[in-house]
């Protein structure tokens, strides 16, 4: 599925440069001169003669001058020189074959304003194939990015970009990174994002210098895929052994606990790879909205940290290799899913602070180690997670370090610079559930509040195919594909519900019967054995809350009844199981209306229900179910179970249904 979107996602690219190149003359370019001269110009079709190009001179560029925001704390002007401004509109560049080599002496220039190499601050063009190298380890006057990408709607398609020249380069941010650092920061990033709906497709990132990889500051709606961002690490101990420089100038000391640099351990040279900062850009407005398809980051502090994103927030099929401080951190409602890291230098995952929620991560941990100690594989905080982490390859790491809930290295810099906040003002987990299949060991300090470790993989023998609202005539549209394609030993079967008490969907007993009749011969002609279970019983008065109660010749549960009954004569036909569920509930006096705990009311969880179940009710479920699937022999070993169904069937979120509770009860 993934392949498709990513087919039809760049189908739609190509197409639409095409559309428009039938209305733009091709403009054939062959010197860095012309290019920084349609840069600037709208509605161009450029295209670079493939070679080496130098950028010596700073009159190749300009300063430019913007206004900030009105809702920016910042005012007035913001001033930024640039050597190559992207400044027209609806432009497209083909710079394929071309490598634009910068003299690293120019990062001298513009002391007291922002400087970034190429300039994008006009928009939707599309620019393909730029390749920008810096040339020596000069240190820039102010700071500098390779890129910036101010304007909305601009697409990057395989840029190749090289940084080199900063300060301090050699320690990481071991001698601080912001307000309060050890020595001056003269930094060089290699790609900032402040626009909106800003493309980045297989793009390469290279840094050499103390900066970002890419990062972005109030950009909204980013993409990055197939991109690769790599740094670079050094052990402390060569740091350690220097007799000169910035480290030793300072005697070795550090910005970060416990104020020293410490031997034995290794750093990353660089800042993170794909970083969200709260918010910026001229409008000072909150970054939000960032998707990450198939990307690498190697060697970096961190590797993918959107912790401070507003959501939407998706990693996907993503890798971090070899990050010191972090592979992946996100902030609440984000999602992971199908991506990989090691713990080789530093946590696999962190979750920075206890007020990020409800992320939902699917992580696979590789067996890389190395001869630095990692004190925690895993650094969980907040609340409302669902975490899952898995070997990768089945191949266990040879050294353990621990999962740890509570704790985390930002907690532990926080605490140190502001040693007498209480404990718990940065850290805590609460009502998080982790699914640890690493083999690795888990630690809960009392800052971990109702959260939940399983450690062994649970074998998954009953699928639940059952879909809110359906009736029998639903059933038979997707039982080909929802059950008989899965070829399973066992169908639990039960419906009734909609077809009966539904009042949009409500049908007759002869058309239920028919319907019903089909399903079970298609179910025997596959092979499968067959349990029938007759709907559970309703609360009348709830019911008619929602639904028109003159529709009604009978009453809900006489209806029901009948339809039981149909149920029960239909098994002995056709020779298949037939379990009384309804009876079960019957023998309880239930439902009571407000009073009872098995299915939903107003007292027992907040909503008008009288239909569908609580947790407690589909435990009911599922344990007398159980008995009866043993009694009647019908659990062996290698059998797959499907429950088909409605909404009785599917249940609620976070495990809360039948189908899982009973597969909970087989696999024990």
């Amino acid at each position: 599925m993934k392949k498709i979107i990513s087919s039809i996602f760049l189908l739609t690219l190509v197409f639409s440069v095409q559309a428009t190149n039938t209305t733009l003359d091709t403009i054939f370019i062959n010197s860095v001169e012309k290019l920084a001269k349609y840069a600037k110009k709208s509605n161009v079709l450029v295209k670079m003669k493939p070679g080496e190009y130098y950028i010596n001179s700073i009159k190749t560029g300009a300063l430019s001058i913007f206004k900030y925001g009105e809702n920016n704390k910042k005012k007035g002007d913001f001033r930024i020189g640039s050597l190559i401004h992207f400044s027209g509109n609806n432009s497209q560049y083909f710079l394929t074959g071309v490598t634009l080599n910068i003299d690293g002496k120019l990062h001298k220039n513009y002391p007291k304003s922002e400087f970034s190499e190429f300039l994008v601050s006009g928009n939707n063009n599309y620019i393909e194939g730029l390749k920008g190298r810096d040339i020596g380890s000069h240190v820039p006057a102010h700071r500098v990015q390779m890129m910036r990408v101010m304007g909305d709607n601009n697409t990057i398609k395989n840029a190749d970009l090289f940084v080199h020249g900063s300060t301090p380069h050699g320690y990481g941010h071991l001698l601080g990174k912001g307000r309060g650092a050890l020595v001056p920061l003269h930094k060089h990033s290699v790609l900032l994002v402040e626009g909106k709906n800003t493309k980045f497709l297989g793009c390469k990132v290279v840094s050499h210098a103390f900066g970002h990889g890419i990062f972005m500051q109030g950009a909204i709606n980013t993409l990055f895929k197939d991109c690769y961002v790599e740094g670079q690490m050094r052990p402390t101990n060569d740091m350690l052994a220097e007799t000169s420089g910035l480290a030793y100038d300072v005697g070795f000391k550090s910005d970060y606990p416990p104020g020293k640099i410490l031997p034995n351990e290794i750093k990353s040279l660089s800042e993170d790879g794909i970083r969200a900062y709260p918010s910026g850009g001229l409008s000072g407005r909150r970054t939000q909205g960032v998707t990450v398809i198939n990307c690498t980051v190697k060697n970096m502090r961190s590797g993918f940290d959107l912790s401070a994103n507003l959501p939407p927030t998706k990693i996907i099929g993503s890798t971090a290799i070899g990050c010191q401080e972090k592979g992946f951190s996100v902030g609440s409602d984000a999602v992971i899913e199908n991506s990989k890291g090691d713990a080789l230098y530093g946590p696999l995952i962190t979750f920075v602070g206890n007020n990020i929620k409800n992320c939902k991560v699917e992580l696979e941990l590789t067996d890389l180690v190395s001869e630095y100690k990692v004190s925690r594989l895993a650094e969980i905080n907040g609340s409302g997670h669902h975490i899952t982490i898995r070997n990768y390859q089945n191949k266990k790491r040879s050294i353990e370090s621990p999962i740890v809930f509570g704790e985390s290295f930002w907690d532990d810099v926080h605490r140190y610079r502001n040693p007498d906040a209480p404990k718990g003002r940065y850290a805590g987990a609460k009502d998080i559930q982790l699914f640890n299949y690493t083999g690795m060991p888990v630690e809960l300090n009392d800052l971990a509040v109702n959260c939940t470790v399983t450690n062994k993989e649970v074998t998954q023998k009953v699928v639940n195919a059952g879909i809110g609202g359906n009736t029998t005539k639903d059933l038979l549209k997707r039982i080909d594909k929802d059950v008989l394609a899965g070829n399973p030993g066992l169908v639990i079967l039960m419906v009734g519900t909609n077809d009966m008490l539904n009042s949009k969907k409500m049908m007759d007993y002869n058309n239920y019967r028919a319907n019903l009749n089909i399903l079970i011969q298609k179910i025997k002609s596959a092979g499968s054995e067959l349990v029938l279970m007759n709907p559970i019983p309703a609360d009348s008065e709830y019911l008619f809350e929602r639904h028109d109660k003159s529709l009604f010749t009978e009453s809900p549960n006489e209806k029901l009844d009948k339809a039981g009954n149909i149920v029960a004569s239909l098994a002995k036909e056709n020779n298949v199981h037939f379990y009384d569920l309804n009876a079960k509930f019957k023998a309880l006096n239930l439902p009571q209306h407000n009073q009872d705990l098995l299915i939903k009311n107003e007292k027992n969880s907040g909503k008008k229900d009288g239909v569908h179940p609580t947790a407690l009710g589909y435990r009911f479920i599922a344990q007398n179910v159980y008995y009866f699937l043993n009694e009647s022999e019908l659990l062996k070993s290698n059998k797959s179970i499907i429950c088909f169904g409605d909404s009785i069937t599917r249940g609620g979120g976070k495990g809360e249904n039948y189908p899982a509770y009973l597969n909970e009860l087989i696999v024990q």
